[in-house]
């Protein structure tokens, strides 16, 4: 069987790897230098429960993720055939709600009690990074709040079990994965332009890329994945899957520091909004976001053309602008940035099915329970959802392929 991947994101990259071990011939088209480089190298590598989705009460977005985050470690562990757990935060995520949250402390406290109860009775909740059975998030008193969090802008503050893993070295063992496997092809520098069926009889079909030397096709494929972030909705509607409903094409990007020093700041999410988060991998590596800072695109365009690449005076900008952002809420965040000896600004785009500013409450953005597989013959697109949900989507669909 040969197959064809557009995109090497983490799914298509997973995909890659599992169909290759189950004998297919793979090809993995990628429009950039190379494997990893979007979103899914450039992100907080949050392994996502739910928690965030306090803005969707029916608890239907919470329920749609948390099967791909408590199977994350096992899943990618075995495709890269080694433990990523070493590359997590270890300790649980505090959830500062921020006084302009789009839930309030009751709601949030109600939401928290009833996703504990789902998480911890997941058949398989002993495969999370810590262990989900019998989990109960807990509020912080106003004194241990006080060294973490601006009281002036906290409402109150939340240990939950979510954690994060380091983005950055999980890409790279995926890259080094895709290398080591002769029977994935990769194709990068390839931005697929088209796809179309070629012998309606054999069920074959073609992909059509540009590259640095013009226009390229490549034939003879039993199957087209489209694992695409940016430009999936496109080659899509050129196959007869119309793009339906709402969305949101955004390009985000964020800081990644290292340290001189060992800081102590710990992982907070601040919200339920337009807000940011910290994520501390090691005490010598961060990640940090203040999301009206990174948001560099909003569009509802099928094909949004990328941003230009920033300079150095419009990093420093953003960079300063996510410091300040942070600073209002968490007390420790000014602590990394007095230590960095190292800052990078990066990014990508990310796709959504919902429209809207997430500081609003009526935004479609706080819901997340519709992404998943469409397929048409032998073709089949994925709505990844979210970075922590693609390991799991790719072995339902390896599965299907391969039996």
């Amino acid at each position: 069987m040969r197959i064809a991947i557009l995109g090497a994101g983490i799914m298509g990259s997973s995909l890659a790897i599992l169909l290759a071990r189950r004998g297919a011939n793979v090809t993995l088209f990628e429009g950039g230098g190379a494997p990893m480089m979007g979103a899914s190298r450039w992100n907080e590598g949050k392994i996502h429960l739910g928690y965030v989705y306090a803005g969707d009460p029916t608890l239907a977005s919470a329920r749609h993720v948390l099967s791909g985050g408590i199977s994350f470690a096992p899943i990618v562990s075995e495709i890269l055939q080694t433990d990523i757990r070493p590359y997590s935060t270890t300790e649980d995520d505090l959830f500062v709600l921020h006084q302009d949250s789009v839930v309030d402390k009751a709601e949030f406290k109600g939401f928290l009690k009833k996703l504990d109860e789902i998480a911890g009775s997941h058949p398989d909740a002993g495969d999370y990074f810590g262990n989900l059975s019998g989990y109960s998030s807990l509020e912080l008193t106003t004194k241990e709040i006080e060294p973490i969090a601006n009281p002036e802008t906290t409402v109150s503050a939340f240990r939950v079990p979510e954690r994060s893993v380091q983005t950055e070295v999980i890409a790279g063992l995926y890259c080094a994965a895709l290398g080591n496997d002769k029977k994935i092809t990769l194709e990068t520098g390839c931005t697929v332009t088209n796809v179309s069926p070629q012998d309606m009889d054999n069920g074959s079909w073609s992909v059509t890329c540009d590259t640095a030397d013009g226009k390229k096709t490549f034939e003879e494929f039993d199957s087209v994945i489209n694992a695409l972030w940016h430009g999936r909705m496109d080659i899509d509607a050129k196959v007869g899957i119309p793009p339906s409903g709402t969305w949101s094409n955004r390009y985000r990007v964020s800081l990644f520091a290292k340290t001189n020093r060992v800081v102590k700041t710990p992982s907070a999410f601040v919200a339920v909004g337009a807000f940011g988060d910290v994520k501390n991998y090691d005490d010598r590596s961060f990640y940090l976001s203040w999301y009206p800072a990174g948001l560099l695109l909003d569009s509802i365009d099928v094909l949004p053309k990328t941003p230009d690449p920033l300079t150095v005076e419009q990093k420093n900008i953003i960079t300063e602008n996510v410091r300040s952002g942070l600073a209002t809420v968490l007390i420790g965040a000014d602590e990394i940035f007095d230590a960095a000896q190292d800052i990078r600004v990066e990014g990508g785009f990310v796709f959504a099915q919902g429209r809207g500013s997430i500081a609003e409450r009526s935004s479609t953005l706080h819901s997340r329970d519709k992404f998943g597989i469409t397929r048409k013959g032998r073709y089949y697109s994925i709505d990844t959802g979210k970075y922590s949900s693609a390991p799991e989507l790719a072995t339902i669909l390896v599965k299907e392929l391969m039996g």
